[in-house]
């Protein structure tokens, strides 16, 4: 899958960004304060498509602390135009066409009016660093209060537009991510269908994280880095803070760099993401349910909220979508079962011990009843595939993603049956840039054997609604698909097998390599 880690791996809270997704699934909690207060007769609602209102809920969708947390210092980037310019008036013209302003030695009117924007974006940062400190101490201490975490230091703010957002994604979040690490990654992602390997998946990036991101927080700098493009600190950026805020908190009791730990997984590593999220967004859920916006705020933020414009994310391919949204969706359900247990003492011991494995995030209770997820390993496959095959990634693909593949080609319901019970996987894929081909090998265990055939059973749907075309059976059982590419399952005890290659001959080979591994396990 899309290795998480590399892209952020410079620093864990570039991950932890509340999203403009994030946002409309808080619109839709507020709309749902509105009607259990009786207020819907005050809501003047937007006019809002079907399918940007589809597009919008696909998305996101303890003891109380006595201590005030510290005022956080702001900073002021020098480079932070938040509002335009206004125009600056031209200079007078005489008849003849020649201008007469006059200027000093070596200046010209664009280097007057660059000056001039300069001062004028200054004075404004700072009138509006000025604003949101005065609001952030109210804000912070609410937060602090509700989440039962005290302050332990003060955390910067950085204010940038969207065109510097993208300079800054570009050369500080996507640092350690290059070009070839997407192209490998859009290899990865097409083996499994969810599209096609020459997609630009850095591009995208880019230009979805430059949409999207509403504010981060960066535990390396201690920084809450706003995007504000309005001069005003309006109430979702209030709400952004307070998400982004629990952040901090998180950071100061639990230390977000455990978000950078090479050991983990990507399972592991989308399962903290979701509980960071989770916990921020459950937090934000309790903001306003404690009344700290006024019901005129709530309709502000609502309003903005559903005239949200996302051109990039409608784009999207469905899995990115789904990747983005889950840590806020399914994190938040996650938070919420440990709150209901235990409240945010339950969440605390969570971060002590985090959960594992989408499959945690998804159903809570394995994660309550201690269900790690199963290690299974692969055969290296290097010398069995030869000349011009390299190994690009290996890797798990977990419940999400499973669920993800499979409702490609068949129904939830289908889907739902067959991926419950998901016990651990790992894949690995293979690329040969001669031929523009892949080999995929992924090893699925199952917690019960009735898991394991009921999967199989379904997925044979898959290579056949995929291809058009119907099993052939092999003598040693295994079950192939052949259309442009061939898929080949087969059923080992208790475990399931699945191999993608350009051809029969190739996707046989893999698999028997990977049965005759197992049987050395088992030795």
């Amino acid at each position: 899958m899309i290795d998480n880690d590399r892209i952020t791996e410079s620093s864990a809270g570039r991950r932890l960004w509340p999203s403009r997704l994030n946002l409309s699934i808080t619109a839709a909690f507020m709309l749902s304060i509105f009607l259990l207060a009786g207020c819907s007769e005050m809501i003047s609602f937007p006019t809002v498509t079907a399918e940007a209102t589809a597009a919008d809920q696909v998305v996101e969708g303890g003891e109380s602390s006595e201590s005030i947390p510290p005022t956080s210092e702001p900073v002021t980037s020098p480079e932070n135009p938040i509002e335009e310019i206004e125009e600056t008036t031209p200079a007078s013209t005489p008849e003849g066409g020649e201008e007469t302003a006059t200027l000093g030695a070596g200046e010209t009117p664009e280097a007057e009016q660059r000056e001039e924007a300069e001062s004028t974006t200054e004075s404004n940062n700072d009138r509006l660093l000025a604003e949101i400190d005065a609001i952030r101490s109210e804000i912070e201490a609410n937060v602090a209060e509700v989440r039962g975490l005290t302050a332990e230091e003060s955390v910067q703010v950085t204010l940038l537009d969207r065109e510097q957002l993208r300079h800054r994604i570009e050369e500080d979040l996507l640092s350690e991510y290059t070009e070839e690490d997407a192209r490998h990654d859009a290899i990865v992602m097409s083996a499994f269908d969810f599209f096609p390997s020459d997609f630009d998946l850095y591009g995208f990036t880019v230009d979805l994280f430059s949409e999207e991101i509403a504010g981060f927080y960066d535990p390396e700098t201690n920084e809450f880095v706003l995007i504000n493009e309005d001069d005003e600190f309006d109430t979702l950026e209030k709400l952004t803070h307070a998400h982004e805020y629990v952040h901090a908190l998180q950071d100061q009791h639990f230390d977000l760099e455990q978000l950078d730990d090479d050991t983990l997984d990507s399972e592991a590593s989308m399962a903290l993401s979701a509980l960071a999220e989770g916990d921020a967004t459950m937090v934000q859920t309790l903001y306003l349910i404690k009344g700290y916006l006024s019901p005129e705020e709530l309709l502000e933020a609502l309003t903005e909220s559903l005239q949200l414009e996302t051109p990039i994310l409608d784009e999207a391919p469905p899995v990115l979508v789904r990747e983005l949204m889950f840590p806020y969706l399914e994190g938040v359900a996650f938070v919420e079962a440990l709150y209901m247990n235990d409240g945010f003492d339950a969440v605390n011991r969570a971060w002590a011990d985090p959960p594992k494995s989408t499959e945690h995030i998804l159903h809570p209770e394995r994660y309550l009843d201690g269900d790690p997820p199963q290690i299974v390993a692969l055969a290296p496959l290097t010398d069995t595939l030869g000349a011009g095959w390299q190994q690009i990634d290996q890797d798990s693909v977990g419940e999400l993603y499973l669920r993800e593949y499979l409702v490609q080609q068949l129904d939830s319901q289908t889907v739902d049956a067959a991926a419950t019970g998901w016990g651990g996987d790992q894949y690995a894929v293979f690329w040969n840039e001669g031929s523009g081909s892949l080999v995929l090998l992924l090893r699925l265990a199952w917690d019960t054997l009735a898991d394991q055939q009921e999967f199989d059973n379904a997925y044979r749907g898959y290579p056949s609604q995929l291809f058009d075309s119907k099993a052939r059976k092999q003598p040693d059982g295994t079950l192939c698909w052949e259309g442009d590419e061939v898929i080949c399952l087969y059923s080992f005890a208790g475990e399931t097998l699945i191999s993608r290659a350009p051809n029969l001959d190739l996707a046989t080979k893999v698999m028997a390599e990977q049965v005759a591994f197992m049987l050395s396990e088992e030795a």
